[in-house]
């Protein structure tokens, strides 16, 4: 157990990295709103007076198991109206969420939103599939996934850690695994409460606590985040129902070019679990 000399309040350490002169950097928001597809709802999400979060829920099948999803940093709700077929081609819903200050969401995003904002979305949803099983005629809703693409692995893994009883599968896609190496990515110092960040932020720290199925899915030739992160990912998470999937010729942005691969890996590894 660290000492007080070793750890520090919550906030200090979110003042501290919201205070950084370059921490706005670390997110790249975009305002965005379009009418959602056919079968698709919108939804907005209250995680702070005042403030909600937009996400939109790509339904075609209420007796299949929806995906909670969290997408990367510069990308926004609207963009995976196309993606969300691949998804449910492989017999899932999904639920995309955007952070602060994407998309249609209010407020601006920090770092402290990024970490607390997850358990609101959490019950959220939810209490929202619990509902629309119900308009099902279902007895109960199938048991949801979680999904996190690059920044969106650390909510994604947050819920996982503390929720997880309440999901089937972690799935993360290219995923940072030290938080240190993103914040030094963008001239992030924190000084002496480096390790502190890496406590509360870290995906090898959250997956420390994760007790359900976790698949790893990782470009070969990831320049931004390098498929060591993928690795170091999955030796945190602390049983064997896991897996890691290095999908070769795939960068960070591209993965999906290989779409094939990727759900192909998805499908198989619910399969397994």
């Amino acid at each position: 157990m660290p000492t007080n000399e070793t750890s520090s309040s919550p906030d200090e350490l979110f003042r501290a990295l919201d205070a950084s002169p370059r921490s706005a950097g670390v997110f790249y928001p975009r305002q965005v709103k379009t009418p959602p597809p056919p079968g698709a709802t919108d939804h907005e999400i209250p995680v702070a007076p005042g403030v909600t979060l937009g996400a939109r829920w790509h339904l075609s099948d209420p007796r299949n198991p929806t995906v909670l999803a969290f997408h990367g940093n510069g990308e926004t709700v609207p963009d995976y109206d196309d993606i969300a077929e691949g998804w449910q081609q492989i017999g899932l819903n999904l639920f995309i969420v955007d952070y602060r200050g994407y998309g249609w969401s209010g407020g601006q995003p920090t770092l402290r939103s990024l970490h607390d904002d997850p358990a609101h979305v959490a019950a959220y949803f939810e209490r929202a599939l619990a509902e629309k099983s119900r308009e099902a005629g279902l007895d109960r809703p199938p048991k949801p996934l979680l999904f996190g693409r690059s920044l969106g692995s650390s909510p994604a893994s947050r819920i996982a850690s503390e929720r997880g009883g309440a999901y089937r599968a972690l799935i993360l896609e290219s995923g940072f695994s030290d938080v240190r190496y993103v914040l030094a990515l963008f001239q992030v110092d924190l000084g002496d409460l480096r390790d502190e960040a890496h406590r509360r932020f870290s995906n090898t720290e959250l997956l420390k606590h994760v007790e359900i199925p976790v698949l790893s899915l990782h470009g070969a030739n990831d320049r931004l985040l390098p498929p060591a992160h993928a690795r170091e990912n999955h030796a945190a998470v602390p049983h064997e129902d896991k897996e890691l999937r290095v999908i070769e010729g795939a960068g960070h942005n591209d993965i999906l070019l290989f779409a094939p691969a990727y759900f192909g890996a998805i499908r198989d590894f619910l399969k397994r679990y």
